[in-house]
């Protein structure tokens, strides 16, 4: 489960299963209440990728690479550059 890339999206909608119910036991009407639940997802959602981001940069940080690693582009040698003429 390391690997899972989708965690900000399971965490929006685990907020906004509990925001439905907290909008209509606010007693807004279904319009009101889809619109605070997704209201809800999309915040939850960018707050858990912001600190999933950063806990990423903490992790590649603390092992020195300047970026993280590609393990489907490892394969592919280094582009060619042209020779230098001057």
């Amino acid at each position: 489960m390391g690997n899972f890339k989708g965690w900000h999206i399971v965490a929006g909608a685990a907020a906004m299963a509990v925001a439905a119910p907290l909008g209509s036991a606010m007693g807004l009407n279904f319009v009101a209440t889809f619109m605070f639940a997704c209201v809800v997802f999309v915040a939850v959602a960018m707050w858990t990728e912001s600190k999933i981001a950063r806990r990423r940069e903490a992790r590649v940080a603390s092992f020195g690479r300047t970026e993280p690693r590609h393990p489907a582009r490892s394969h592919r040698p280094a582009p060619r550059t042209a020779p230098c003429t001057s």
